[in-house]
């Protein structure tokens, strides 16, 4: 078995290794995917509206892009597992504080979003797509990026699971959110363990990187962003995603509330829905997605028919009625869209690796594209939180949010057709 996976991901057994306890750290994300599945006992939980809610996502969102740019270039020089490690544990004991003290004044929610911005996005994720672009070669990127999405998939299928039985046995819906809150701040801590025990020192061979002594330049953080702010490829990849990211956070978020709103779905039966879609979904599609894309001469040709797809999904949601007759088609429209969110999701970063950044720039290269791809995570929550809030009636609200997926649907295939462009024509440069 492992022998089979590495010869599709391109690494050998050790690479292989690396690759999945480096995926297992994705378990920071398990407590905030709690919304995802128990929406209202989460948001009531921390005792904030909608609008707050959103407020506090954006917190996150905020700290997350601009901490792309702060602090992305470094992690071209640090060794990955303590960057990993540390992030873990800053991310649990955080979210140990929010399980385990109720009533907290909404200043300090503040803070413990923007800190889960810090050690789940601005540190975390440039430090793990530098990894999973460093262990095989560029035909081999579609392959990883799509596999390691897949097991982010698998692994939130099993914590929404874990949430939903959960919230089933509770003596309430709070304590039900409480339980897994509780649970994930726990798990995040312990295995911040295995990541130091199994991720080599050498990984990479960064501590060539890191030591003066190698001869290798040491280049400023600015210089280093610049450069990569240089490069076309980062620009239409950074837009891509920003577009396709816009209609992931509708999809898995807003979604839910609005058939509970719509059509009447119980807590319950919403628990169920939002496990399939944020467990079930990621997992499929996500393997579809990057198999299908080695069809193609780039992943961004690919992404081009996903946002066309994703925008017929928006456009009769946008103008479907909301009723009880309508259900049916509803729901599995907003299935559609949400498995072409995931399959864009999974193959986001491939234009970076299919490009040929090397290894000494990847960290940097991927903040500066994260830094553009994830604003919508600081916009997105509380613009749609005030669109749904400000609204006298919230099943008309969602309207405004499918447009919303609409334009930025047509947006992202315009950014992946000229991504395809750039690609093509790096490899006609390299062939002559």
């Amino acid at each position: 078995m492992i022998e089979f996976t590495s010869r599709y991901l391109g690494t050998d057994a050790k690479g292989t290794h690396t690759f999945f306890v480096i995926s297992l750290s994705s378990c920071i994300y398990w407590f905030l995917s709690i919304k995802g599945v128990i929406y209202e006992p989460f948001r009531q939980s921390l005792g904030v509206s909608n609008a707050q809610l959103g407020v506090l996502l954006g917190v996150t969102g905020f700290v997350q892009v601009f901490g792309y740019l702060a602090l992305g270039w470094a992690q071209d020089f640090l060794q990955i597992r303590k960057v990993i490690a540390i992030d873990l544990i800053g991310y649990g004991a955080i979210s140990l504080s929010l399980a385990l003290m109720p009533n907290l004044p909404f200043w300090y929610l503040v803070v413990a979003f923007a800190c889960f911005g810090l050690f789940g996005e601005a540190l975390y994720w440039p430090t793990i797509q530098k990894s999973t672009r460093g262990l095989s070669d560029g035909i081999h990127q579609a392959a990883l990026f799509s596999t390691q999405e897949a097991m982010r998939g698998m692994m939130g299928l099993f914590a929404n699971m874990v949430t939903l039985l959960l919230f089933t046995v509770a003596a309430s819906p709070v304590i039900g959110a409480r339980s897994a809150m509780l649970c994930y701040a726990l798990l995040m801590i312990l295995f911040s363990a295995i990541v130091l025990r199994s991720i080599p020192p050498d990984f990479l061979h960064e501590r060539d990187a890191a030591d003066p002594r190698s001869g290798r330049p040491r280049r400023s953080g600015p210089s280093l962003i610049l450069a990569a702010a240089r490069r076309p490829i980062v620009w239409t990849t950074g837009l891509a995603t920003m577009a396709g990211y816009t209609a992931y956070i509708a999809a898995t978020t807003y979604t839910l509330p609005l058939l509970q709103q719509a059509f009447g779905l119980t807590d319950g039966q919403a628990a169920v829905y939002g496990l399939i879609n944020t467990g079930i979904f990621p997992v499929v599609s996500a393997m579809a997605s990057g198999a299908i894309a080695k069809r193609f001469r780039s992943s961004p040709q690919w992404m081009v028919l996903l946002f066309l797809l994703c925008a017929a999904c928006a456009l009769p949601l946008a103008l479907m009625p909301k009723g009880p007759g309508w259900f049916a088609p509803c729901t599995v429209i907003t299935c559609v869209m949400a498995l072409t969110c995931y399959a864009i999701r999974a193959v986001y970063y491939v234009p970076i690796g299919e490009y040929g950044i090397g290894n000494d720039q990847a960290a940097t290269v991927m903040s500066v594209t994260s830094f553009l791809g994830y604003m919508p995570s600081f916009f997105a929550y509380p613009l749609f939180g005030a669109i749904i809030d400000g609204s006298g009636n919230g099943a008309d609200a969602y309207r405004t949010v499918f447009l919303i997926i609409l334009g930025s649907s047509i947006a992202g295939a315009v950014c992946s057709a000229i991504g395809h462009r750039l690609i093509a024509s790096r490899r006609s440069e390299e062939e002559r």
